[in-house]
């Protein structure tokens, strides 16, 4: 847990920095050179920074020990915060549909950008590329939804850079500088569809729910390899932070002692674990076999699987 948090805050203090200097390079260019295009890409990365900060503030609250009011620990704060993010992406991705709207209904004559402009969204691109593939591989590495968002948001802002580099490059060879809002709005097309994206998988964490439903075979599987466990049943699955939290019910013969079933019981966890990775714990319910069981309203057996 300790080494999680030290990756996911050197990672965001990484996004910040990098973000923070693409940003102002972007900005200051795009005045110099006069390109709107360079500008508001450089606004983007903006925003970036402070979709890191918010990383940085989660990461110490989904670092804390479980206590007395929040018995799980806190982890859920990081599907929170990715949340958030999405909301931010989907904002900047809104923004730019609305202004490219408005420059295709109504294109107005605007100074030619200077060629400095290219160079800054070059730099921008590989600056970007690099830092979304650092974000992934560490969000991959720790299992964290908050720096695989956030790696996601920078492989849009790639996208982005390179949309105004396209539209530069329309500008200055071909001549037709309303191909440059079009391709914005394309790109704000899959902006919004990335960030719808990011809001759909954080939230299935945040209702109890998993997002690999696979998980219910391993757990069966790994019951029925259990000598004297059968029919699992109840199955329910959620995820406390990148990890599983499982409860279930399991038959046994009814005339064996309690040790034996709490014996039984016990092997049925091992068996799941190594099934399952990253379970943070399971609960395993006893019953007789044969016995009448009132009818599930909730949980997963082989029959609604």
């Amino acid at each position: 847990m300790k080494d999680r948090k030290e990756i996911m805050l050197r990672t965001s203090w990484i996004s910040v920095l990098g973000n923070a200097f693409l940003s102002i390079l972007k900005i200051v260019i795009g005045i110099i050179s006069h390109s709107l295009a360079v500008l508001s890409d450089g606004l983007d990365s903006a925003s970036d920074v402070v979709t890191s900060v918010i990383i940085l503030i989660a990461t110490p609250i989904i670092s804390r020990p479980p206590n007395s009011k929040f018995v799980y620990g806190m982890e859920k704060a990081e599907n929170m915060a990715s949340t958030i993010l999405s909301f931010v992406i989907l904002f900047m991705g809104g923004q730019m549909f609305i202004t490219s709207i408005q420059k295709i209904i109504h294109p107005a004559t605007t100074e030619l950008p200077s060629k400095i402009a290219i160079v800054a969204t070059v730099v921008s691109i590989i600056g970007k590329l690099l830092l979304a593939l650092y974000q992934f591989q560490q969000g991959k590495r720790v299992d964290s939804s908050m720096l695989k968002a956030n790696a996601i948001n920078m492989r849009n802002d790639v996208i982005i850079s390179a949309g105004v580099l396209l539209g530069l490059g329309f500008t200055f060879i071909l001549k037709l500088p309303i191909l440059d809002p079009i391709v914005a709005l394309l790109i704000s097309i899959y902006i919004i569809y990335s960030a719808i994206g990011i809001f759909k998988d954080a939230n299935i964490v945040l209702m109890d729910g998993v997002s690999d439903t696979s998980v219910y075979q391993k757990i069966i599987k790994a019951v029925e390899h259990v000598p004297g466990a059968s029919n699992p049943h109840r199955i329910r699955s959620g995820h406390v932070g990148n990890m599983y939290n499982i409860v279930l019910d399991i038959e046994a013969a009814g005339d064996i002692t309690l040790t034996e079933a709490h014996h039984i019981a016990q092997e049925v966890e091992e068996s799941i674990k190594q099934s399952v990775d990253n379970v943070y714990d399971i609960v395993v319910h006893v019953e007789p076999a044969g016995d009448n069981h009132c009818e599930e309203k909730y949980g997963v057996n082989k029959d609604n699987l």
